[in-house]
């Protein structure tokens, strides 16, 4: 990961280790309004935690840390970088899209983190599958199926059979939902209108349809309301025929209509392994390109990850893949910056930016962490404090990960690249090298002549960035009056 200018200490866990490091912003008397979320909403997370619920949740964010045990102090640490998240996501738009086998695992949690998210204010509307009741049901009558291009081929003889095992799916869903408390309110209906589907094979009769339409001013009223929105994969169309509906095609036209903020998948298949050098958060040209180089994939992954990036293209912010096996999985991908699928997006949700007050707290613990780059040099809260506008940060969301300080010398002929720092956990993903350039295409816009950095070790990231290894005569004269060079090796760039 990124060279060692500097790390921080390990991250601490909410649950089965869920949570990651994440944006420091609230001090701990932080008001919980500020994210628009009530105590009771948030007391969701103090249910599921496994905290004595004897405790008041203002008892636990308000008490000195001190006082408190590893577990109670683990707690707070990740509800307050899981805070940033929940700003973000309160009232937004989240089209889920549920695999039928998810419903028949036994002891899976996904259906109570569905239902925390709905109730700490995410707008969520589901969308299950019902794969494995259709199939199960079919065989137990002694029927065959087909599928073309991974979509179920609805013979018009198993319609009944097939309208039942939908149906079966999407109670017992919603039988789950309502036994996770009595503010929910799951709600399912026809919300939408189809059509058949013209399909290449030589089918005689089927009943496998498209979506042609949304009710959107009913569904968006539902969802305004606090509903959580269930469909399930059939829907009518002329005449009152009944049309059965490809999950992956419906979550994608609710999604792209609705214009939602994200779109998730969560399937009980293996994530996908894309190149050694990829990380599992990829653009739409991206995964096109990877899509092009596996011909080979299983038919139903590709229909998946073709329909998250069209949906993308076609305007949704974020779209995710998840193995909803995986204990934490959902939560684990939305709350923290690791998450933990695949997550696609049309545009970079990673960025360097002039540093803010609010971000001093994550600064200073990214720079005085107990591990740390000799030339890194520690800076007090209040030296921060009063150089904010110089330090450029790199975030991840808002999450800060990573800053460097900007320190111009007088007459403007020269600027030191100082307090480069990453995060141990965002290392060796060129965050230090964005940095740098960012840096040195602010000291490019003035006068500045000579940009240069210290370091007690070689450092290839200075160097390429277009850096190079230079005498301390070359630095200004106070520089070299104020500091001792005989461990260090200096890098310069001269800008034109």
């Amino acid at each position: 990961m990124e060279p060692s200018f500097a790390t921080v200490t390990s991250n601490s866990v909410f649950g089965a280790d869920c949570f990651s490091k994440a944006s420091r912003q609230r001090e701990s008397s932080f008001a919980l309004l500020y994210a628009g979320i009530t105590i009771e909403k948030i007391s969701a997370f103090v249910l599921l935690s496994g905290v004595d619920s004897g405790t008041t949740f203002l008892s636990l964010l308000l008490m000195p840390q001190h006082s408190l045990d590893p577990e109670l102090s683990g707690f707070i640490h990740n509800l307050r970088a899981a805070l940033p998240y929940l700003e973000e996501f309160h009232q937004q738009t989240f089209v889920i899209q549920l695999s039928g086998d998810l419903l028949e695992i036994h002891n899976s949690r996904i259906i109570e983190d569905l239902a925390l998210l709905q109730q700490v204010g995410v707008r969520i509307v589901l969308v299950h599958g019902a794969e494995t009741q259709i199939s199960k049901l079919l065989a137990a009558e002694g029927h065959d199926y087909q599928t073309e291009d991974g979509v179920l081929v609805a013979e018009k003889k198993h319609l009944a059979l097939i309208e039942q095992a939908i149906a079966s799916a999407n109670w017992k869903l919603l039988s789950k939902l309502r036994s996770c408390g009595k503010q929910l309110q799951p709600v399912t209906g026809h919300f939408l209108s189809a059509e058949k589907k013209n399909l290449a094979g030589d089918f005689a009769s089927h009943c496998t349809g498209n979506v042609c339409g949304v009710e959107l001013e009913t569904l968006r009223q539902a969802i305004a309301d606090s509903k959580l929105v269930i469909l399930p994969p059939f829907s009518l169309g002329e005449k009152g025929r009944l049309w059965i509906l490809d999950p992956n095609q419906l979550a994608f036209e609710v999604a792209t209509r609705l214009r939602a903020k994200k779109l998730i998948v969560l399937d009980t298949t293996a994530l996908p392994h894309f190149a050694k050098n990829d990380s599992s958060e990829m653009t739409t040209d991206r995964v096109q390109q990877w899509l092009d180089k596996n011909p080979d994939l299983p038919q139903t992954q590709r229909l998946q990850l073709s329909s998250l990036t069209e949906a993308c293209v076609r305007g949704v912010e974020r779209c995710h893949l998840l193995d909803g096996r995986v204990e934490g999985a959902l939560l684990a991908e939305l709350l923290t910056p690791k998450g933990a699928g695949v997550m696609i997006t049309n545009s970079s949700y990673k960025r360097t930016r002039p540093a803010r007050l609010s971000d001093l707290q994550s600064i200073l613990e990214i720079l005085n962490s107990p591990v740390q780059h000799a030339a890194v040099v520690l800076r007090s809260e209040t030296y921060i404090e009063q150089q904010i506008e110089n330090y450029l940060v790199f975030c991840v969301d808002e999450d800060v990960v990573g800053c460097c300080e900007i320190i111009n010398f007088p007459e403007g002929s020269a600027a030191e690249i100082a307090s480069l720092a990453v995060d141990k956990a965002y290392r060796n993903q060129g965050i230090g090298s964005e940095l740098i350039q960012a840096a040195t295409e602010k000291t490019r816009s003035g006068a500045c002549k000579l940009t240069f950095a210290l370091s007690t070790a070689s450092s290839h990231v200075f160097t390429q960035c277009g850096f190079r290894a230079i005498s301390p005569e070359e630095l200004p004269e106070e520089k070299r009056k104020n500091y001792d060079f005989q461990e260090s090796i200096v890098y310069g760039r001269k800008i034109n």
